[in-house]
């Protein structure tokens, strides 16, 4: 016979008749929202009800029986489920009712809030008449919905600016950006934050005080200038319209979750509650099934699939890290450096130079004290971080290392000779990770004695700002050595994509292509002004002209003869950026590229205008779109069919966390899906028949196209024969 699960949570009373609704989910290391546990807590209320028509219990607390996390949330795969707008609001309307049953309880009802607060557990918090923090570090209150194409939905966006202003809870919910315990009690979302030590005692004592009426709301301190702006026609006006202005903006109507939210916020202040939360589950489920919406939870879905890479037998294997050494003292090795302090990760940061050492320890602590100054390290706390980086030009230290990230130039035998060097100073379990963007790991670890402890661990510039991070599985690489890099990755606070060991990976892969057809499209015409512009209305960060002049040249031309020489013709380089290259332009770094760059302005260079003058009109913005992005959706069916990545999730995953493919898009696989198999399949013969054979449909498309198959599931395009990788 086998035994139930215990329940997700429980109704405890204890001695001074304080009712403990318990949340604690036996197969999860978070708590969600997701139906059953919904469902469990409407049965409770109900109890509730009943007991409290006696007069026990005399208050209820809302407790997590987890220290880290309070609740995590609504479940987002439940959330994916969602079919239509009717579905969505109904879903939405259920949550409300329930949360609106614990707002009706005749006893003071608290939220005790010790570790992550989002979405759903905001909102529960929000239901209850006082909140109250532990001050641990883990304590952090938010409502994200914004960044999964969503709206607070279970009451966050009708109950948040009620209690905390509009301006305050405008900002909370357009950002999805959380607070940690000593700053919502600033917001006057939390009523107190006591010490994480004696928590439960003291919000027992609260819980007594509020029967008893000796509970103070402290209101947070409010300017005229707020007063006129919360509390009066005019100035709500002027707020909602600078909200609108400032989300049109920053994405225009790409994201219509923050408009909605905007509009429903306005339309509901004054509002009677239950007429109030009506219009807000109907908005939710005009949003919830928007494909902004989609995209946006694939991606996130895939991104929390990204960090469960390994079955557990293997996960098993891999090791606590420690402390690491930095090998280079370059930008890469500085930011890695930095990266792993602010995390409380020891540091060697090793060089053969000791002007380059210097540098690098200097552009670390300037990155320390910028993330102190933005208030993502507390500031005293900078100080203590750099000190964890120890500057060397010798092995000393290296006895104790767990993982070394080597970020040397990318020169096959010079890697080689590193690793020689600093593998007979390192424990035996010591990971060594290349941070290579375009060698073979596999070649890097012949030079090695135990190249099973050998892996790639590819960072992307700049180091602290991209959440990517490719891992890379050579050929001799172990389970265990990859899942320490894994391991590592999540603590540093990055998402692995874990990849096999082919030329470019799948980011530079799949960037190789498309950086590679604006020489293609500037021989045909196409002005660099105009490229770009195109671009960056799809949705791209920058045009890539302007990412060329960021890699710089000479990177960009080795790294195209690398996919060249593996790849063919079909990422034959360009004649064009040859010739760029060949007149000593680097981009950037010589001020010499596609722009030219001072402290006022930013334009084309008119020697590369002269150089490549539009003819005949120049190219149509939605061809320079298919060119450059067809072209690497087409690639990504050939990596996908060399298994290089697990799925298509993983080429949209890497592709909007390592390039800034815009989001909305949910990433180039999904945006072809968008335009169908066979559309797209047409559009690539067209190009082929005009401009070569680099658009010559990949054998895996054609397969998706003739089944009429989907880009974002794994079906009928993938060979059957094909070896996997990873």
């Amino acid at each position: 016979m086998v035994d139930k699960p215990p329940p997700p949570l429980r109704l405890e009373i204890d001695a001074d008749k304080i009712a403990w609704l318990i949340f604690d989910a036996a197969d999860s290391q978070v708590n969600l929202l997701n139906l059953q546990v919904m469902q469990h807590l409407d049965h409770y209320l109900a109890e509730l009800e009943s007991r409290i028509a006696t007069g026990h219990p005399i208050a209820v607390v809302i407790w997590s029986a987890k220290p880290g996390t309070f609740i995590a949330g609504a479940d987002v795969n439940e959330i994916a489920e969602i079919e239509d707008e009717e579905d969505g609001s109904r879903k939405s309307a259920m949550g409300q009712r329930i949360f609106s049953r614990l707002g009706r309880l005749g006893i003071p009802k608290i939220a005790a809030i010790r570790g992550v607060c989002l979405g759903g557990g905001t909102e529960l918090a929000l239901a209850c008449d006082w909140r109250l923090a532990s001050d641990a570090p883990a304590t952090t209150i938010g409502l994200p919905e914004i960044k999964l194409g969503l709206i607070p939905g279970f009451g966050g966006s009708v109950r948040l600016p009620r209690l905390i202003g509009i301006q305050r809870a405008l900002s909370m919910i357009l950002t999805g950006r959380s607070l940690s315990a000593s700053h919502a009690y600033r917001y006057g979302l939390v009523d107190q934050v006591f010490e994480d030590t004696g928590f439960q005692h003291s919000v027992a004592q609260v819980a007594l005080d509020a029967v008893l009426g000796r509970v103070e709301r402290v209101l947070p301190h409010e300017t005229a200038r707020d007063r006129f702006l919360e509390n009066t026609r005019l100035g709500r006006r002027l707020l909602f319209r600078g909200a609108r202005k400032r989300v049109r903006t920053a994405s225009g109507t790409r994201y219509p979750a923050a408009l909605k939210a905007i509009d429903v916020i306005e339309e509901t202040l004054d509002l009677p509650i239950d007429e109030a939360l009506a219009i807000e589950a109907e908005a939710l489920g005009e949003v919830a099934t928007t494909d902004v919406c989609r995209n946006l939870v694939r991606l996130f879905r895939g991104g929390r699939a990204a960090n469960k890479t390994f079955a557990p037998q293997i996960g098993a294997q891999q090791r606590e890290v420690r402390k690491v050494a930095v090998l280079g003292a370059g930008v890469m090795g500085g930011g890695i450096a930095e990266l792993a302090a602010a995390h409380d990760i020891a540091v060697i940061l090793k060089d053969i130079d000791r002007a380059a050492l210097d540098t690098g320890l200097r552009h670390a602590n300037e990155l320390l004290q910028k993330a102190g100054k933005r208030g993502i390290i507390a500031p005293e706390e900078v100080g203590l971080k750099f000190a964890l980086i120890h500057g060397t030009l010798d092995y000393e230290r290296f006895g104790d290392v767990d993982v070394v990230i080597e970020a040397v130039v990318e020169r096959l035998h010079v890697k080689q000779q590193v690793l020689r060097d600093v593998e007979p100073e390192l424990p035996p379990h010591a990971v060594f990770a290349t941070n290579t963007s375009s060698l073979s790991v596999t070649e890097v670890s012949r030079a090695a004695a135990r190249p099973d402890r050998v892996v790639g661990l590819h960072f992307f510039n700049p180091v602290h700002r991209m959440p990517l991070v490719e891992i890379i599985r050579g050929e001799s690489s172990s389970d265990a050595a990859l899942a320490t890099a894994v391991r590592l990755a999540r603590r540093l606070g990055k998402t692995p994509v874990l990849v096999a060991d082919r030329p470019g990976f799948i980011v530079n892969r799949l960037l190789a292509p498309y950086l590679n057809e604006v020489g293609f499209l500037l021989e045909d015409g196409a002005d660099v002004a105009g490229i770009d512009r195109t671009l960056k209305e799809f949705g791209l960060p920058m045009g890539p002209c302007r990412l060329l002049d960021e890699v710089g040249f000479d990177v960009a031309a080795h790294v195209a003869k690398e996919m060249s020489r593996a790849f063919g013709d079909r990422m034959r380089p360009s004649a064009a950026l040859e010739t760029l290259t060949g007149l000593g332009r680097l981009g950037r770094k010589n001020d010499r590229g596609f722009y030219t760059y001072s402290d006022r302005d930013e334009r084309v260079d008119r020697e590369v205008s002269r150089a490549f003058r539009s003819g005949g009109g120049g190219v149509r913005p939605e061809e320079i779109i298919d060119r450059c992005l067809l072209v690497s959706v087409n690639e990504a069916m050939y990596a996908l069919e060399e298994r290089v990545v697990a799925g298509p999730g993983d080429v949209d995953l890497a592709m909007v966390l390592g390039t800034g493919f815009p989001p909305f898009r949910g990433g180039p696989l999904a945006w072809a899906e968008s335009r169908g198999a066979g559309a797209v399949r047409d559009r690539l013969l067209e190009l082929r028949e005009r401009h070569g054979d680099r658009f010559a449909p990949a054998p895996g498309l054609e397969r998706l196209a003739d089944a009429n198959g989907s880009f974002t599931s794994d079906a009928p395009w993938r060979d059957p024969g094909s070896p996997s990788d990873i």
